[in-house]
């Protein structure tokens, strides 16, 4: 399962499906980036990405950092 989250941690979205079965959560995160006009956090199997209003998609930081 793949969570969505604003870069202060705010929850978006839980519960979409991962990217090991399809590609939901990524292409539900740059829409969501894109009408924020933010970068979001797409956390993912494991994974954390940055995702931003553009379309680009970046390995993301640890939360701490």
């Amino acid at each position: 399962m793949a969570e969505i989250y604003s870069q202060d941690g705010n929850e978006i979205t839980v519960g979409l499906q991962g990217s090991i079965v399809c590609d939901e959560a990524m292409q539900a995160a740059k829409v969501i980036a894109m009408d924020r006009g933010e970068a979001v956090r797409l956390e993912d199997d494991g994974e954390s990405w940055d995702v931003h209003p553009d379309g680009t998609v970046e390995e993301a930081d640890s939360w701490e950092n």
